[in-house]
């Protein structure tokens, strides 16, 4: 199969989608985010997000462009990520709910 970007209007518009790269993603290359990010754009898909993450890698730890290394996700990729899905979910956070919505939401 040929890879192609031809389907990505198919996808509906109430998919948010995420696009997290490291710019030294030596698995996925970040010129491939920009590719998807401009289709999506073109296509104008309303919730699409692209954060590229410098001197990062494939598994968002520090990496060169001629290896990549293996460790804990950066703090600052893990929040992104974290915020992103907390934004997508519907749901919010208890300590940012409104003081009936946090009593409403206890189990008794």
């Amino acid at each position: 199969m040929i890879p192609t970007l031809s389907i990505i209007g198919n996808v509906s518009k109430s998919t948010g989608i995420p696009i997290f790269n490291g710019e030294n993603d030596s698995r996925t290359p970040v010129q491939q985010a920009f590719t998807l990010q401009q289709k999506l754009t073109d296509v104008n898909h309303p919730d699409h997000t692209l954060i590229t993450y410098p001197n990062l890698g494939h598994s968002f730890y520090p990496s060169s462009q001629w290896s990549t290394g293996i460790g804990p996700i950066e703090p600052y990729g893990l929040a992104n990520i974290y915020a992103w899905l907390e934004a997508h979910s519907g749901l919010r956070h208890p300590s940012t709910a409104a003081p009936n919505e946090m009593s409403a939401n206890k189990s008794s």
